[in-house]
């Protein structure tokens, strides 16, 4: 039946199309008079062709509603769904009408049984899971993206690619970067597969990102750098103005000025090149404008010109328009114009506020703090300080995920649990075997008398010795069974529970603040435990940097204890499994210092030596007796930080006494 249909359409267009140019009012006409219903979709698209290319879009949209409404009242199913897929950017995007898209989407959605093109089924899960994004939405459009995703057929490889880069940028909008990263591989993998070299960087572009934002700045500029390599390998040059300023922005947070500069100029180079290819022509003009701002104040004042040509007929509350007005303070405060920009950065704030700019409010902040020095008002001066102060601190202190490490980590765990088995085995037919050689020897003494005595004295000498490092191999294997499960925990809490919360949090009714002001408690409270459950950032940054931002997490979680550190590069000095027990050690002792100690400050000292690493840890603390704590059946803490520096082949001295505060060594014989 809709075969036949679309035979009888094509014919039907045959004199339409032979007239060729009709008239808006021609087609008017035909919609008016006409009673053939496949003339009419026929005139019905033409006329929403001919309002899109005189870009009246409005008209274009009211006609489309009208198209997909008759479709669907003549059973034209997949005819309405094709107008919905190509005008919903249109209407979602182009008019900002994302509701009004919506409506399109549920007049077609419960007629998708009724087709068995994969394209449709798919494509209109694609639309509807990009309005839910656009209105930040974010776990729905994931849920309509993996839809999309399932329903997707075989020859539609490519918007399986584009639907998992969507749902990727997604997740990595509510910070569940995991899911995110294992998104863009996916998409990677299509795009690699199917030849779209532009997509494929595209992917690599955006998890370099998330090492980016979870602070893993080294890391992201060594990628980084390797990406750009490989554009130029492959004489690919789209997008290389985007990489260079991306790269200056990670150096700029290394406070590499050098690097920063040559960065700025490469971006623009590429950027003149690429036509704006990716329209940030202003941004870097405007990115160069400030650097120029403390070292060449004519630089800086040309490149703020050449913004300005590029932003001058923007409206204010767009992205690009507030860049500039940024960079004009900077200009303002190095040529001493202060007055002009302490007005120039409160209305900077202003906008920024309206959308919602956590960046630009806390570069102008500071800059309106810089301002105000300039024209000796130190109080409002010092006022905007402390609010950009804490501004930089609620921003740096969100939740990170560490999620990166757990694919590189993945085969080292997998293989770690199979040694275990292995040796859980050997355990089993060692123990078997001591039992038979004991009952031999039992039974054989009774005959031998004395001679064969001291012949199973020996024996029990040895099996004694046996038993003795197979209770210290257990002990070991256990050690490590632990830190597996709270691998399992953390991802479990991660991915099951963390998800449920958002979701909850998302279906609060936008009234209820302080139940949602709970729930991110909450959800970074469990991101807390999941983090201290198993430090994946140890593969992924290295025992140093994981050392690091521990000493920085526990300092800012135990206020009434100053913790501190002098830590030493010691990457690549331990094998993996002494790194994460020297790593847990720490862990274990800082622990012990902030809940028990009583302590105002601790130091930790990690100090490269001939052939040696050495840990210091001293607090002011109360102090304790070592050998009755350690006596003491529930101080499980200091026993397991004996049984671990035994297992790395470490020496553990303890210097403390009721008090006098504590002092924790720890030597460990390097590689």
């Amino acid at each position: 039946m809709r075969s036949i249909f679309c035979v009888v359409l094509v014919f039907l267009l045959c004199p339409i199309l032979a007239v060729g140019q009709n008239s808006i009012e021609d087609y008017k006409k035909i919609i008016d008079s006409t009673t053939n219903n496949e003339l009419k979709l026929a005139s019905l698209d033409s006329l929403i062709n001919l309002y899109k290319k005189e870009r009246k879009l409005d008209l274009s949209s009211d006609y489309t509603e009208q198209y997909v409404a008759f479709a669907l009242e003549n059973e034209a199913y997949e005819m309405a769904m094709k107008m919905v897929i190509s005008q919903f950017y249109i209407i979602n995007t182009q008019l900002g009408q994302r509701e009004r898209a919506l409506k399109l989407i549920a007049l077609v959605e419960p007629h998708l049984d009724k087709t068995e093109n994969t394209y449709y089924k798919g494509g209109i899960y694609l639309k509807k899971g990009g309005a839910y994004v656009n209105g930040k939405d974010y776990q729905k459009g994931i849920e309509y993206y993996s839809k999309a995703i399932e329903l997707y057929g075989e020859k539609d490889s490519i918007h399986v690619a584009d639907a998992t880069f969507f749902r990727g940028q997604a997740y990595f909008d509510i910070g569940d970067f995991m899911n995110a990263l294992e998104s863009y591989e996916m998409a990677g993998e299509y795009y690699q597969n199917l030849g779209d070299q532009e997509y494929a960087f595209y992917t690599s572009a955006e998890i370099i990102s998330i090492y980016g934002v979870n602070g893993f700045t080294e890391k992201a500029i060594e990628e980084r750098n390797k990406m750009i390599q490989r554009k130029l390998d492959n004489n690919f040059f789209n997008g290389l103005s985007v990489d260079h300023y991306n790269q200056h922005s990670s150096y700029k947070k290394l406070g590499d000025q050098q690097k920063m500069e040559e960065n700025l100029l490469k971006a623009l180079e590429y950027a003149q090149k690429e036509n704006n290819y990716l329209s940030n022509i202003d941004e870097i003009y405007v990115g160069l404008s400030k650097f120029y701002a403390k070292t060449d104040l004519k630089k800086s004042k040309s490149y703020l010109d050449q913004a300005e040509e590029i932003v001058r007929d923007m409206e204010p509350n767009t992205f690009s328009y507030q860049n500039y007005k940024i960079a004009e303070g900077y200009y303002l405060n190095a040529t001493g114009r202060y007055s002009d920009a302490i007005g120039l950065y409160k209305s900077a704030i202003n906008q920024a506020r309206k959308s919602k700019s956590t960046s630009k409010i806390m570069e102008s902040t500071r800059q309106l703090s810089h301002a105000y020095d300039g024209i000796g008002d130190y109080k409002n001066s010092i006022t905007h300080y402390k609010a950009y102060v804490k501004l930089k601190d609620s921003v740096f202190n969100r939740t990170k995920t560490n999620a990166l490490a757990f694919y590189q980590t993945l085969y080292e765990t997998e293989k770690k649990e199979a040694e275990i088995l292995k040796q859980q085995r050997d355990i089993e037919v060692l123990a078997a075997q001591n039992e038979r050689e004991r009952r031999l020897m039992i039974f054989g003494g009774v005959g031998l008398g004395l001679a064969f005595l001291i012949v199973l004295l020996y024996r029990n000498r040895v099996h004694l010795k046996r038993e003795n490092q197979l209770q210290v191999s257990y002990s070991q294997n256990l050690l490590l069974s632990q830190d597996v499960e709270r691998k399992r925990i953390s991802k479990d809490l991660h991915d099951s529970l963390g998800q449920s919360l958002l979701l909850v949090k998302n279906k609060i009714s936008k009234e209820d603040e302080e139940a949602k002001e709970l729930l991110n408690d909450a959800i970074d409270e469990m991101r807390s435990i999941s983090r201290t459950l198993y430090p994946l950032q140890l593969k992924q940054l290295g025992i140093t940097s994981a050392i690091s931002s521990l000493i920085e997490q526990l300092d800012e979680n135990y206020p009434d204890t100053y913790i501190f550190g002098d830590v030493e590069n010691i990457d690549g000095m331990l094998s993996t499994e002494q790194e994460l027990n020297l790593f847990r050690i720490i862990q274990e002792c800082l622990s012990n210092v902030v809940k028990h100690a009583k302590a105002e400050s601790a130091k930790l000292e990690l100090q490269r030596e001939q052939n040696k690493i050495v840990m210091t840890l001293q607090d002011n603390g109360i102090g304790f007796d070592f050998f009755s704590k350690f006596k003491n059946l529930k101080s499980l803490g200091l026993k397991t930080i004996k049984e671990r520096v035994n297992y790395i082949n470490g020496i553990l001295r303890v210097e403390s006494s009721p008090g006098n505060g504590s002092k924790f060594k720890i030597e460990i014989q390097t590689l």
